[in-house]
């Protein structure tokens, strides 16, 4: 069966993920990558100028598909507290799903070209900026004790991405379970304290 362009650039993109993870962007050769990828050398260059162009489409990619399925998939839930759930169940997912592209798209920031950065940095900021409307729509509607959205929209992404340090597949705990337990934990937090806790500081 023949690979169609399409299919062979998606082919780059993924053994790129996978090389850059492993050996780091600086660290990483065209020349490697070609051989992962089963294509001649300068074949690369049918589909990517340079090495920073598939490390910033990687990225790009990665972004603009998760801000896509976050956006789309919370559209229709009807309260902040099921929208919070999902995001948070839908952040780790892709997370396990992909930990390669979403671990280049946080950890090789910093060896992107200036415009390459400030335009990912741009789409970074877009997806928290929906955490923070789920936050703040439910500090207003359902009075969730947070001092600070932009920090506790922070803190959530955070502690979300970091299961791809210590989750295999064959763990005890399933997406939906360790979703679920994240998502506990936080609720306790952000629930409105009793009478003789409110002189307390709130999260």
């Amino acid at each position: 069966m023949s690979v169609t362009g399409r299919s062979r650039k998606q082919i780059i993109l993924k053994e790129a993920a996978r090389l850059f993870r492993e050996k780091g962007y600086l660290a990483s050769t065209l020349r490697e990558l070609a051989r992962r990828a089963g294509v001649q050398g300068g074949s690369i260059y049918h589909h990517f100028s340079s090495k920073q162009e598939i490390l910033f489409v990687l990225m790009d990619n990665t972004m603009n598909d998760m801000i896509e399925r976050l956006s789309t998939s919370i559209a229709e839930l009807d309260s902040p507290l099921a929208r919070l759930r999902h995001a948070i169940r839908l952040h780790i997912e892709y997370h396990i799903i992909g930990p390669d592209e979403t671990y280049i798209t946080e950890d090789e920031l910093r060896n992107l070209e200036s415009e390459n950065y400030r335009r990912i940095i741009v789409q970074r900021d877009h997806y928290q900026q929906i955490f923070e409307e789920i936050i703040a729509e439910g500090k207003a509607c359902l009075n969730w004790q947070v001092s600070d959205v932009k920090l506790l929209a922070r803190a959530i992404i955070q502690m979300c991405a970091g299961v791809t340090r210590w989750y295999k597949p064959n763990d005890k705990f399933s997406i939906d379970e360790i979703a679920e337990q994240y998502f506990s934990l936080l609720l306790n937090g952000l629930k409105e304290r009793g009478a003789e806790e409110k002189q307390t500081q709130p999260l």
